[in-house]
């Protein structure tokens, strides 16, 4: 029998219903009798978060956030109880952990917080007892004692950090999906999954839009070299594995991500360098996360253009509204998608840039803006035009002949 560590996470689709909690814990219950030490991250249920956001929109389209963490956490708390009680009716020994409980300890950033520390003491003793150790993902808790959430695929991100914090063998993340693709099989009929991905391309594919894993986890993974495997809760696969990579010098192109909801920013000033400072600045005090920044200084004027998502306009606009309306000519494209290829020699790749612009062109599909990157080349495209972006490039770079798999 085994008696290895296993931190697995499960989605909210994976526990929609009554039902679903039920054959979970089944699987849980199993593996468990098999021998292994088991820590298991719940999602809320469903769309739950969703809903709970919207009802907290009809009280105020702009609620405050410390009070937003307070009740988004609830929707991970009912997750971990049903799933404890479920196991429990089983035969088997359980106990759920908010975040607090467990001793996730976070910074105070409300709706977007980083883990700072997790102590685990009562994870620990749970797992001493023989107990399956059921905790609320998403959730932790300040150091001046504020309830906490780590933002969207939180609960990614706390299975994964568990993982490393607990030395377990192995991170197990399940959702419907069956692993990673090689694009989104909705728009490339003949995507494929990928049996392995490397922790740097795994990284890259989440913060362009693959959206099995949260690039936070990602990260943290790759940090730490935790051993991930992606499944589906829904049928038995060997899913996607997510480890060391080989180290290869020629261009292998594995998959072709994209986002939808986007915009393009760009940004001009004639203002010395300090005034871009404090503008980068309050970008970031706002959480905003900037995607392919670039930045030119010519001739006395200063210009800028990222990419953000949509839900960090308003902490865009906050941030620019600062500003003296003679200080910087402001330009936001919204109607816009990001289209990336992920892989692994594309460092300074002229030839696969080109390629690329070839291939949209032909396809008259207009690049408003590129970025790249060692593992990525990103374009910005209209947003009627992903989907067709998409299978384009899927086509022509990576089900050509000769094209390898991810390592």
């Amino acid at each position: 029998m085994s008696n290895d560590l296993i931190v697995q996470k499960y989605g909210g689709s994976s526990l929609g219903s009554p039902e679903r909690i039920r054959v979970i814990a089944d699987k849980i219950g199993s593996r468990a009798r098999a021998g292994s030490r088991l820590i298991v991250t719940v999602s809320a249920m469903g769309s739950t978060t969703d809903e709970l956001l919207r009802l907290a929109r009809q009280i105020t389209p702009h609620p405050a956030r410390r009070e937003l963490d307070m009740l988004l956490t609830v929707g991970e708390r009912i997750s971990m109880a049903l799933m404890s009680m479920a196991l429990n009716s089983i035969g088997c020994q359980a106990i759920s952990l908010t975040g607090s409980q467990c001793g996730i300890v976070t910074s105070v950033s409300h709706t977007r917080a980083l883990i700072r520390e997790i102590r685990g003491d009562r994870i620990e003793e749970g797992l001493s007892k023989g107990q399956i150790v059921i905790i609320a993902g998403f959730q932790g808790v300040s150091r001046t004692r504020e309830i906490t959430t780590l933002g969207r695929g939180g609960s990614d991100t706390t299975a994964v950090a568990l993982a490393a914090r607990l030395g377990a063998t192995a991170c197990e993340i399940y959702s419907d999906v069956p692993g990673v693709f090689t694009a989104d099989p909705r728009i490339v009929r003949d995507a494929r999954v990928l049996p392995q991905v490397g922790y740097d391309e795994m990284l890259e594919l989440a913060v362009r839009g693959a959206k099995v894993l949260h690039y936070r986890a990602a990260e943290l993974a790759r940090r730490y070299r935790v051993p991930i495997r992606l499944l589906s809760s829904f049928e038995d696969s060997a899913g996607t594995v997510v480890r060391a990579g080989n180290h290869v010098e020629y261009e292998q192109i594995n998959s072709v991500t994209s986002k939808r909801e986007v915009a393009l920013v760009r940004l001009t000033s004639s203002e010395d360098a300090s005034t871009i400072s404090k503008l980068i600045r309050d970008i970031a005090s706002n959480d905003v996360q900037m995607l392919d920044y670039q930045r030119m200084s010519h001739a006395g004027e200063t210009a800028m253009t990222f990419v953000v998502e949509m839900d960090d306009l308003d902490g865009l606009n906050r941030s620019l509204s600062t500003l003296s309306p003679d200080a910087v000519q402001i330009d936001i494209l919204e109607d816009v998608a990001s289209v990336s290829i992920v892989g692994s020699g594309l460092a300074c790749s002229a030839r696969m840039l080109s390629e690329i612009e070839r291939v949209l062109s032909d396809a008259k599909i207009p690049i408003h803006h590129v970025g790249t990157s060692p593992l990525s080349i990103t374009c910005i495209v209209p947003s009627a035009a992903r989907k067709e972006a998409v299978d384009i490039l899927h086509m022509r770079f990576v089900d050509r002949p000769g094209q390898g798999q991810a390592g």
